[in-house]
């Protein structure tokens, strides 16, 4: 009865919101409209606000039904709301005093990894090797070969490394793509035309004469690898391969016995040792809990995803035998599939603010890799997040991300630097299968691909991703009440999709369209029609043109076009008052634009701003005095000459400012002062052309909240001088192509913080002299010659 009673609630909300969202667009399209219009369709507007008015009073008598039904039958959901829907600073602080995932990873398979990776470095097997690694889902596979392909000795001993995400969905062309774009730095403008013998030959080309590592991810049948593994040679040069797999059949087809390391169940002493490491800050668990920690454990059955999944459950209950008492009660051990049951557990255990963010990640393709700040951007745009005091959403929702992959629903892949903010993620297939049959069953989203196509997107779905299309599937007669489009299919041509701007799409809060074919290589002007547009995500695509209609689009928060062709944009993006990520930075062949501004207009909310060569802004008294104007800017990156002193440099930039990418900029006078002095800022990349300066002095208590520093094709920089007490909170420094940079400075060893260093491209002598310089820390270098 409960599952009916909250069934109609579902549909209630969904009506009220599209009686809301229809008044806003009402209100919106009066607007817009010139006076005549407006006079003429006076009757019209009449009409449309007692349609409305009825649509409200229905919803009222639904409500009070609904309400009564609670009464009559003695609904009681207020026990699971009090106990999962808060989020207070309590459980923050424990969450913080834990281990992380990532730590619990490598004190669990330090051992393991260490054996495998001394297996892939011996020096006297030279000929091709394929490494299996063996495991049912849950125990760890690709954790383990991640912790293996990032340790420094690996990346030393290799001179070229690419990692490929198999799973049960694939196509033979994007695997052989993605290899070829990880090994050679190219990136094909058309994907289209390149042929499966050409990326072959391609591959077989680049790695004929190189020691490599490739990691074969998530193989699930022989013909996978028949199909992918011939393309890397056997070349004598000492290459290996790290297949993962589910499947004994697929290992044996692939290589001999010798060569398979296989993951086992825990034994009882290890599941106790790793649910204690996650749920206790000490590492130990209190008397009083023992015996009902022991039988918890004991229902995981020793797999390893279920340890960590019920222990960041528990880490948010009270400590007492009675909460945990109910958590063991809802665990069932004789489920066919207990792993499954623990983790439903955990999804319904869920803050209601955590459900919405954690089902969203069912829209993304298997093993998709998700890039963090593009997920967070689309959260706050969809409205999952929460307002909280004077945070920023941004930064609330980074906190969702956080506890999710504490709770182990989210797997990092990888963080900008050791500690930092998540760079990109993945769901595991148990967690992604979880999130849609329980988005399905709750009309929160629809999918379009081979696997999981349905029918129910054509009733009350709010979301649709499209992965593929087949023949047989007709995606004109979805509905019109989705509120947001997903498209991660490359060869979909939306142009041949009846894409009706007017019904089918008018109420679209996000429309997502990276790397797809779009109407003729331009946005019809239509899209101005979208006017609830919060997210519109364009990277990647063919698009060579914006329309001016794209001014109307008054409530739109992140606009990106990087990597398509257009040329010049609307001036009206700067009158777009709710915009808070701006990226402009694109490919195209660009038409120099003088866009003149006034104070008033500009989006003061704006986060993140990429800014290209050809836009210059003008408030009247030049660039100095514009970009100081965002208060609230975070990220900046500029892609243009700046012709400027220090000082006028200095004025320029906001304190505001947590990372800044520059290039193209020319600077003459050595930055590094100016820069060193912002107050928050932890990310700073200075690319190519961005000083032409012989030399650096990074000055005792420069960079204070500095975490990653990068410094690629600098053509003059010779000399880099970096004082005592300069970047005192650095972990990762990274230098790509510095080729006269003559030594790295041996200050740098003193940074206690620092985790990493990564040489690319370097002189042959800076090389020598760090590698035959006993002082430096060898584990935390790595380099490519």
């Amino acid at each position: 009865m409960v599952e009916v009673w909250v069934r109609q609630i579902r549909d209630l909300a969904y009506d009220a919101e599209d009686v809301i969202d229809a008044f806003i667009l009402h209100v919106e399209q009066q607007h817009n409209k010139n006076i005549i219009f407006k006079i003429i369709g006076c009757w019209s507007q009449l009409e449309d606000r007692r349609r409305i008015g009825k649509w409200i009073e229905q919803i009222n008598r639904r409500t009070k039904d609904i309400s009564a039904c609670r009464s009559k039958y003695k609904l009681d959901v207020s026990e699971s709301r009090q106990d999962s829907g808060h989020f207070t600073e309590d459980l923050a602080r424990k969450r913080r005093s834990i281990l992380t995932v990532e730590e619990l990873d490598i004190m669990r398979f330090q051992k393991e990894a260490t054996e495998v990776a001394n297996r892939l470095i011996k020096e006297n097997e030279t000929q091709r090797q394929v490494i299996c690694i063996i495991g049912t889902g849950g125990m760890g596979k690709s954790t383990l070969t991640r912790m293996i392909y990032n340790r420094a000795d690996i990346k030393n001993h290799f001179e070229v490394h690419a990692w490929i995400n198999v799973s049960q969905e694939y196509q033979v062309k994007d695997l052989l793509l993605s290899a070829l774009h990880q090994v050679s730095w190219r990136n094909d403008e058309s994907h289209s035309e390149l042929t499966i013998e050409y990326l072959e030959g391609e591959l077989q080309k680049h790695l004929q004469d190189k020691r490599y590592l490739v990691v074969i991810d998530d193989v699930w049948k022989t013909e996978a690898w028949d199909q992918i593994g011939a393309s890397f040679p056997q070349n004598q040069k000492g290459s290996r391969i790290m297949l993962t797999t589910r499947n004994k059949d697929v290992a044996s087809h692939a290589s001999p016995s010798t060569n398979h390391h296989e993951l086992q169940y825990l034994e009882e002493s290890d599941s106790w040792e790793l649910f204690c490491k996650k749920v206790f800050p000490s590492g130990t668990c209190p008397d009083e809990l023992v015996d009902v920690a022991h039988e918890v454990v004991r229902k995981c059955n020793g797999l390893p995803l279920a340890i960590v999944v019920i222990g960041g459950l528990l880490i948010g209950k009270e400590r007492t035998r009675d909460a945990w008492s109910k958590v063991l009660a809802n665990v069932n051990l004789q489920d066919s599939n207990p792993c499954r049951e623990i983790l439903a557990l955990s999804y319904t255990d869920l803050p209601y603010y955590l459900k919405s963010c954690f089902l969203y990640l069912g829209l993304f393709p298997e093993d998709f890799q998700i890039k963090a700040n593009r997920l967070i951007r689309l959260w706050v745009a969809e409205g999952f997040v929460l307002a909280r005091g004077e945070e920023k959403m941004e930064d609330v929702a980074e906190d969702y991300l956080e506890e999710l992959i504490q709770r182990s629903m989210i797997q990092v892949l990888k963080r900008k630097y050791q500690g930092g903010p998540v760079g990109t993620c993945r769901v595991h297939d148990f967690w992604r299968d979880l999130a849609i049959s329980e988005a399905k069953n709750d009309r929160f989203l629809d999918i379009h691909g081979k696997k999981y196509y349905s029918t129910s997107g054509m009733t009350r779905s709010r979301r649709l991703a499209i992965h593929s299309i087949n023949t047989n599937q007709n995606v004109h007669h979805f509905n019109h009440k989705f509120r947001s489009l997903l498209i991660f299919y490359e060869d979909f041509e939306i142009s041949k999709w009846r894409l009706e701007f007017e019904e089918s799409t008018k109420m679209l809060r996000v429309l997502e369209l990276e790397g797809v074919d779009l109407w003729g290589k331009n946005l019809p002007k239509e899209i101005g029609k979208l006017i609830l547009l919060h997210y519109l995500g364009l990277r990647n695509t063919d698009l060579q043109r914006l329309p001016t209609s794209i001014g109307k689009l008054m409530k739109l928060q992140t606009l990106d076009i990087r990597g398509t062709r257009v040329g010049s944009v609307p001036k009206a993006i700067w009158k777009m008052q709710q915009l808070r990520h701006l990226f402009l930075i694109t490919s195209g062949l660009m038409e120099f634009q003088k866009v003149h501004v006034s104070r008033e207009d500009l989006p003061r909310d704006l986060l993140t701003l990429h800014l290209p060569s050809f836009i210059w802004m003008d408030m009247g008294e030049g660039l100095a005095n514009y970009f100081v104007e965002f208060d609230c800017l975070r990220s900046l990156r500029l892609y243009e000459k700046l012709a400027l002193g220090n000082d006028s440099l200095k004025s320029c930039l906001p304190s505001s400012l947590t990372e800044l990418n520059l290039k193209l900029c020319q600077l003459e006078h050595d930055p590094s002062a100016v820069l060193g002095s912002l107050p928050k800022l932890r990310e700073l990349r200075l690319g190519a052309s961005s000083y032409v300066g012989r030399e650096m002095v990074f000055s005792a208590k420069g960079f204070a909240q500095l975490r990653f520093l990068q410094l690629s094709y600098l053509e003059n920089f010779e000399e880099w001088r970096v004082e005592d007490g300069a970047m005192p909170n650095l972990k990762h420094l990274l230098i790509r192509h510095c080729g006269v940079l003559k030594m790295l400075p041996n200050e740098i060893q003193k940074v206690r913080s620092l985790q990493n260093i990564e040489l690319f491209g370097m002189s042959k002598a800076l090389v020598k002299n760090v590698k035959e310089n006993e002082d430096w820390n060898k584990s935390v270098i790595f380099f490519d010659d």
